[in-house]
């Protein structure tokens, strides 16, 4: 056995073979260290929070300055809430290297206020150094756009965010290409001509999922938090991303194929496959047996059809928001591992397959998908939430917009800060002044709405 092996399998997302692997290596060697470092980073995928805080902390007894091991410590206390461990996490790092810019970014996530302090300032220095990487030159650029940001230098915000995103996008650009490759050219127009491989195999009429679909940025994270809020004791398995992966399995050979012909690919699912392959990766989070649970791949409105098929009861929540601060929402955030974020032209185009991937659907399917539009949420939270508990049937009680109290709370989202406070009233002014980034593309797509 070694560690390579293991890491081949999480590179892949294989983590439930990955855990069984390190965990056989960690009988056969206690005295490899690593061992400890990813089954901490395998039990954060799962968001087995304490497990994962565990092996990170042995590792760290053992490797106190590793830059690897308190940052993914750090990363872990965040998305738990523990604010200042996290914030000493970072700090520490930075004073092992500071050169860790991803250190930096932590700091910011924990407190805007960071943007003001004199190691912020520092990074004026750092950016003029040439051993930087371009995820480095990007996570620079984009809080140096933050700054501009509190000082109202619109140009100057801009300007840091295009770099930002450039840097982001070539920094992983064959992830990148073929991930757009996958969403532009196969699934957006594919996803009304599905051949599905029936069989009389399986049998999940007892399981009642619920899907959040939407786009990042919507409202998704405190719908998440809400639901699993319910008395039925509803588990989360996060954005996973199981569907994608389960379906790149049986057609990534074709799609990536040099012989891929648009023309002519069928868009083939093996059923029996497909439900082996998503029960196999949704019992790496928890038992599947639960009668109900969450899955938050935003994505998965693409696989409506799919879901629908291995879960005949599932239910689908839209969160969504005006599609004007969408756009300027999402290219304001930092989503590097998203190939379609990194450009303004790329947003608006992933945006409208998202549009007329949906229209089909809710018009297919109106019964098992419910609209909850971000700025009508936060005005109506109360009735809204009693609406989504009776479409999910689930039973409501008004403990549940006390939702951010609960100690268990988490997300590994940029919304980790937003769901521990309660549900404020949305400004719908907030995105205005960037309006005009969008006005040569109102023409094209009928969804730009500048007068709403």
């Amino acid at each position: 056995m070694n560690i390579s092996e293991g890491q081949k399998l999480i590179k892949s997302k294989e983590y439930a073979k990955a855990l069984t692997y390190f965990l056989d290596f960690k009988k056969k060697n206690t005295n490899n260290t690593t061992i400890y470092f990813y089954l901490g980073l395998i039990y954060f995928e799962f968001n087995k929070f304490s497990k994962s805080i565990f092996y990170y902390n042995k590792f760290l007894k053992r490797e106190p300055k590793s830059e690897a091991g308190l940052l993914n410590l750090a990363i872990a206390k965040q998305a738990i809430g523990k604010v200042e461990v996290a914030k000493e996490l970072y700090l520490k790092i930075i004073n092992i290297n500071h050169l860790n810019i991803r250190a930096y970014y932590g700091l910011y996530l924990l407190d805007i206020n960071f943007l003001n302090n004199d190691l912020f300032k520092n990074l004026n220095e750092i950016s003029k150094n040439k051993k930087l990487n371009l995820y480095q030159k990007g996570i620079i650029d984009f809080l140096f756009s933050k700054k501009a940001k509190i000082n109202n230098e619109n140009n100057k915000e801009l300007e840091y965010l295009q770099n930002s995103h450039k840097n982001f996008f070539n920094s992983n650009q064959s992830y990148n290409l073929s991930a757009q490759f996958y969403y532009n050219q196969v699934i957006s127009n594919f996803y009304n001509k599905l051949n599905i491989q029936q069989n009389d195999k399986i049998n999940n009429e007892g399981l009642y999922p619920i899907f959040i679909i939407g786009l990042p940025r919507s409202g998704s994270t405190l719908i998440e938090s809400i639901l699993t809020s319910s008395k039925g004791n509803i588990i989360s398995f996060g954005e996973c991303n199981v569907f994608n992966v389960s379906i790149l399995e049986q057609i990534g050979p074709k799609i990536y194929s040099e012989k891929f012909d648009n023309k002519k690919f069928k868009f083939i699912i093996n059923k029996e496959s497909l439900n082996k392959s998503i029960l196999e990766k949704y019992s790496q989070y928890s038992d599947i047996k639960h009668e109900r649970f969450v899955d938050k791949s935003l994505e998965n409105f693409f696989n409506i059809e799919l879901i629908r098929t291995i879960y005949p009861k599932a239910k689908f929540i839209h969160t969504y928001r005006n599609p004007m601060d969408s756009v300027i929402s999402i290219y304001q955030s930092m989503l590097p591992e998203l190939s379609w974020t990194h450009n303004i032209e790329d947003i608006l185009s992933y945006m409208d397959n998202y549009y007329k991937v949906l229209i089909y659907f809710k018009s297919k399917y109106p019964e098992i998908i419910m609209d909850i539009k971000l700025e009508e949420f936060t005005e109506k939270s109360e009735l809204l939430t009693k609406r989504l508990f009776d479409f999910c049937e689930l039973d409501w009680s008004a403990n549940i917009l006390k939702f951010y109290k609960r100690k268990d709370l988490y997300s590994k989202t940029l919304s980790f800060n937003q769901i521990r406070s309660k549900v404020l009233k949305y400004n719908n002014k907030k995105y205005q002044s960037y309006f005009n980034l969008l006005t040569d593309y109102k023409n094209k797509y009928h969804w730009l709405n500048f007068n709403d």
